[in-house]
């Protein structure tokens, strides 16, 4: 499939709106609901390592899908041309194909939501495009040699700045939406060596915004080198149960495996999720509260629309530990008969829409983490989080972190231990939450697949969790 080249102008929307209308229009004549999407994607990568430069665009994608609802189901039809005789064949073969299939006219009406016509933009208070190569480059040479010249013992760092840019028109019935969605980011890596062992970290930051968010603060560099070089050669912790405190990355890393995979209602329909079995049923402390929030200012999980055309609103998930709400696309919820969320969202144009998080964190709660660690006899602090797994069927998780930090008699007492693998069942895990922090932290690096596949960009995040935890 061909794409725009990297520098090619932006679909006009006065030209490109009009058009699909008319189509949507047309489609409407044949088929109970029609829409159709249009995105264009384009960004570009900046790499300085200890032993090469390198800049890249990302692979530049453009192109329409064209969804029809027969009453039953959603037959779609995609095309990477967005001429108008091109964009005509695709609106045609998404009808025809929903015409073979059959139509069930009496069946519930898809509600194409509210007249609306909006245009929406990602703020940049200083714009990536207009910024020189020269000091984007200069930018991720900095990064790497403040991690490379901290230590000694870091043997290899690197540098990188990027950024994404996703332009997006969706029409139906009443909505007529334009979103132009800009992402940067920042991040240093270290690889740190001590008697023929080695250990690397990644961190950086990630929002929606423009250059002003592509430079890290000093002291995020000086802690990555710095637990580097504690987890070299570190110990494993002998397993077993644990008090223990999740750093708000590892909360992040939790809340997103633990109820944003297992309440994506698209695994309710194919009876992969127990979540659907206790909607309205506590499963975690009555101190806890997560949410999915793709409205949230800046995040660069977040976006002002889905690809269904549903206006970006936070969805509460688990509510003093009740599970109120799942979310949903538009197929989920009309299969389920619960409420349309703002979570359909597509890997491109190309691929299907599937339920899917975008911002996903524990809620705040009232204590901090002097208070944590002092009720702790003997635990861990778990922070550095790498990797994660969940099983939405039976509810098992795997969570797995750079670091535990060994809490004594309410101290940490420096001792380290490397890797750390946490794993339980999941409403055990959150029953057994006793403090929550007061500040939440988010972060952005990260993308999401489903199913190893279908990839999207997400953050996740909390504040500080007190729990007990199976650790290994």
């Amino acid at each position: 499939m061909s794409g725009p080249a990297a520098d090619a102008p932006l679909p006009d929307p006065d030209i490109l709106i009009p058009r699909l209308a008319d189509l949507v229009a047309r489609m409407e004549a044949r088929v109970p609901y029609a829409a159709a999407l249009v995105t264009d994607e384009r960004g570009e990568r900046v790499r300085v390592s200890t032993t090469e430069e390198h800049v890249a665009p990302v692979a530049p994608a453009r192109g329409a899908v064209f969804t029809v609802h027969t009453g039953r189901t959603l037959v779609e039809a995609a095309v990477d041309d967005l001429g108008p005789e091109a964009l005509a064949a695709a609106a045609e073969q998404a009808v025809a194909r929903a015409l073979e299939l059959g139509l069930e006219p009496d069946a519930r009406p898809v509600d194409p939501g509210p007249a609306m016509t909006a245009r929406f933009a990602t703020r940049e208070d200083t714009p990536y495009d207009g910024v020189p190569l020269a000091d984007k480059v200069a930018r991720a040479r900095a990064l790497r040699d403040a991690a490379g010249g901290a230590d000694a013992r870091v043997v290899n760092a690197f540098g990188t700045v990027g950024h994404t840019r996703s332009f997006e028109v969706f029409v139906n019935r009443t909505k007529r939406l334009v979103q132009d969605l800009r992402r940067t980011q920042a991040a240093v890596g270290v690889t740190c060596s001590e008697g023929g062992r080695q250990a690397a970290l990644l961190d950086g930051r990630a929002r929606r915004a423009g250059w002003e968010v592509a430079e890290l603060p000093d002291d995020l560099v000086a802690r990555l080198v710095a637990d580097c070089t504690r987890i070299v050669g570190a110990p494993r912790l002998e397993p077993g149960h644990y008090d223990c405190v999740f750093s708000p990355e590892f909360a992040g890393i939790f809340a997103h495996e633990a109820f944003g995979h297992g309440t994506e209602a698209d695994m309710f329909v194919k009876d992969r999720s127990r979540g659907r079995d206790y909607l309205g049923q506590p499963v975690a402390s009555p101190i806890v509260n997560m949410f999915d929030a793709p409205d949230r200012t800046g995040e660069t999980g977040g976006y002002f629309f889905d690809h269904e055309g549903q206006i970006a609103t936070t969805t509460q998930i688990i509510e003093k530990g009740i599970l109120v709400r799942a979310i949903t696309d538009l197929n989920a919820a009309r299969a389920l008969g619960l409420p349309r969320t703002a979570n359909g969202r597509r890997e491109s144009f190309a691929r299907k829409a599937y339920t899917r998080m975008s911002n996903t964190y524990f809620g705040p709660g009232d204590a901090d983490l002097d208070e944590m660690l002092a009720s702790i006899r003997h635990g861990y602090y778990l922070e550095r989080p790498s990797n994660g797994m969940e099983d939405p069927k039976g509810w098992g998780i795997q969570l797995e972190g750079h670091m535990a930090s060994e809490i004594l008699d309410g101290r940490l007492t420096g001792r380290v231990f490397s890797p750390v693998i946490v794993t339980g069942y999941v409403p055990e895990l959150l029953q057994s939450i006793t403090l929550v922090g007061r500040e939440v932290e988010i972060t952005g690096l990260g993308m999401c697949g489903k199913g190893y596949k279908e990839w999207v960009k997400v953050t996740d995040g909390g504040p500080h969790l007190r729990l007990k935890a199976r650790l290994a």
